[in-house]
Formats: C-alpha cells, structure tokens, sequence
C-alpha cells in the first residue's frame, strides 16, 4: 500500500497506522470511565471495537508486505495481493458495521459475545499469516534463496576485487 503522491511507502503507512491505533488506545485508556458512561451503549462498542480493527488493518498491511516481499523472492506475480487485502479488510469492516448497527437496533447480549469472538477470530487470522509468511526460514524458502544469493554476490565481488587489485597492479607496473 503505497501513497506515492505524498511520498509514502507500505512501511510509513504501517508506522502511521500503528501510532493511529496505539493514540487512539491510549485516549481510551484515558478516558474510559467516560467512555462507559456514553449513551446509547453503541457508542461504547464503538469506540472500544474500533482500535482493534485498525489494529487488524494495520497487521493486515504488514502481512502484505511480507507476502509481496515473499512471492517477488520466489518471480511469482503478486498482483492479487493487494485486491485481497482490500477485500478482506472490506468484508470485516462490513461484518463489524453489521453487528454494530444491529446492537444499535436492538441489544443482544449473544451478539456482544459473537463481536468479541469475530475480534478473537481476526487475531488467530493475523497470527496465521505472521505464520504463513513471518516464520519462514528453513532451507527450500526465499529467505535461503537470498542468503544464497547475497553470497554468491560476495564471492564474485572478491572475485572482481581480486582482479581489479591485478589489472591495477600490472597496470602501475606498465608505465
């Protein structure tokens, strides 16, 4: 995700986003006996529900850069990434709006208990993918590619350090 306009690249935009979830969390800290006295009871929902789904977005996003940064490793087309991303965060914020706007409608207690779960859920989702492309590190994966290639770059830049220091050698030696 990237904001080139304004010069921002996927890792500012996941600093912004977690500065925005963390000063969000903090002045609900701050303020909570305030927020528990807020009327309709909605709001409170509201307000405590929605850092945390920031804070999936913002995971969501570090995800995706690792998985772009994966598949580019690995020449595999990474443009369906980004449409998923976008997805997946629309259709949770969808399901969060519902559960909202019926809470709204009228109260359930269940569905209190659901929403709680639906945020367990996206948790054990975030943590899956931190998994999935976060934890990857044995020999047949990209990380050992580049390992691989970093030192093979390393042998032929002493290799070409080598040869530079003769040709410069025999060159001196010349005039």
């Amino acid at each position: 995700m990237r904001v080139p306009e304004y010069g921002w690249t996927t890792q500012k935009v996941f600093h912004f986003l977690n500065f925005l979830v963390n000063g969000v969390r903090a002045l609900v800290f701050v303020f909570r006996r305030s927020v528990q006295n807020l009327h309709p009871e909605i709001v409170q929902h509201i307000l405590l529900d929605m850092p945390s789904l920031a804070l999936f977005t913002t995971y969501a996003l570090l995800i995706l850069f690792w998985a772009e940064i994966y598949y580019q490793a690995r020449a595999v087309s990474t443009d369906r990434l980004r449409p998923s991303f976008f997805t997946t965060n629309a259709v949770v914020y969808t399901i969060q709006i519902a559960m909202w706007l019926i809470l709204w409608w009228k109260y359930i207690p269940l569905l209190v208990i659901l929403s709680k779960m639906f945020f367990a859920g996206l948790s054990l989702f975030a943590a899956l993918g931190f998994l999935l492309y976060g934890g990857r590190d044995d020999e047949d994966d990209s990380v050992a590619k580049m390992k691989a290639a970093k030192e093979a770059l390393e042998a032929k830049q002493k290799v070409t350090n080598s040869l530079s220091a003769t040709c410069s050698f025999f060159f001196y030696h010349v005039l």
